[in-house]
């Protein structure tokens, strides 16, 4: 992936200044047996900032596809596995719809992508008064891909087109697993994102009813995301002033960031596999230097006519 310049010394400044990207796994109410809640917390703000970057966003649209970035990120943390897994939106609504991937690395690290179906929103979209209502009416998949397993998928209809909302009803109704998940950006006047963060808590099972309950109070205290991480916060400061009553434990921690496993070569090497007759015919009439884009990342490679001539030599003679 091609890392795109943020070209915003004041935003600049205020990244600098804050806590860096992560993702936090902890446990909640321990038994003789086991936890009765998991719970993932995830401060995404540097994450967000370079997805706007790369796809040229207005403050809209960073706001809608960052919130599906963030929850991919939260569903991709639950894998036990290195593995992936794809959040699609799909609208019959104003506008198509939008996608976003997460994935889990041997490392543990949890990286993420994103797009809006045709690059961007149409103008329709920014005539609503909600941007809940983009993609109403819709239907949100989420595809799970672990390592050396084959994909499985489950789809709802939108209640809400809010994607934490989605989300949790998701989970619940696909999975049957009590889940919450709370997903915030927080944005200056100005537009820029200045804050990000999502939180997902699960009941386990066999937890007990009143533990939830008091669960559910706790979150009540909860601050937004967005301007929590905007301000300086922690993901540790922030777990400690919720759930210490509930005796919270860490599990694990992990980085996040906004990345893409294209690449240069990976992109030439798509071009030179086509069928015999579309690589003829790319060499023979061009255009070069040949242009291609990746979608999740808006990364731009360029290829000259003895790059691609000289990849698919290498290919035959390996046949």
């Amino acid at each position: 992936m091609i890392r795109k310049a943020l070209n915003h010394p004041a935003l600049e400044r205020h990244l600098a200044g804050i806590a860096p990207d992560g993702v936090t796994w902890f446990a909640l109410g321990r038994t003789s047996q086991a936890f009765q809640m998991r719970g993932i917390l995830i401060h995404g703000t540097h994450a967000i900032c370079q997805m706007r970057a790369n796809h040229q966003l207005d403050p809209i649209e960073t706001k809608i596809l960052g919130q599906a970035l963030l929850g991919s990120g939260l569903s991709a943390a639950l894998l036990k596995e290195p593995g992936a897994v794809m959040l699609r939106i799909d609208s019959t609504g104003c506008a198509e719809g939008m996608s976003a991937e997460g994935m889990k690395l041997e490392s543990g690290a949890i990286h993420v992508r994103s797009r809006i179906f045709h690059d961007h929103l149409p103008e329709a979209a920014y005539a609503l008064d909600s941007t809940d209502k983009i993609f109403l009416p819709g239907s949100m998949t989420l595809t799970r891909i672990e390592k050396n397993g084959r994909p499985v998928s489950g789809s709802v209809s939108l209640k809400t087109g809010n994607v934490a909302k989605d989300l949790s009803y998701y989970y619940l109704e696909s999975e049957q697993i009590r889940t919450a998940v709370d997903i915030g950006l927080h944005f200056t006047p100005e537009g820029l994102a200045f804050g990000a963060g999502a939180l997902l808590l699960q009941a386990m099972p066999g937890s007990d009813d009143r533990f939830i309950e008091r669960v559910e109070t706790m979150l009540s205290g909860l601050p937004p995301l967005g301007l929590w991480f905007s301000q300086g916060g922690t993901r540790d400061n922030l777990l400690m002033s919720i759930f210490k009553e509930a005796g919270i434990v860490r599990t694990a921690e992990g980085t996040f960031a906004f990345d893409c496993p294209c690449s240069w070569e990976k992109f030439l090497e798509h071009i030179v596999s086509l069928d015999t007759a579309t690589v003829d015919d790319i060499i023979a009439n061009g255009p070069w230097p040949l242009e291609t884009t990746c979608h999740y990342c808006s990364s731009q490679y360029e290829y000259s006519k003895e790059a691609v001539e000289s990849a698919r030599k290498k290919i035959r003679s390996k046949s």
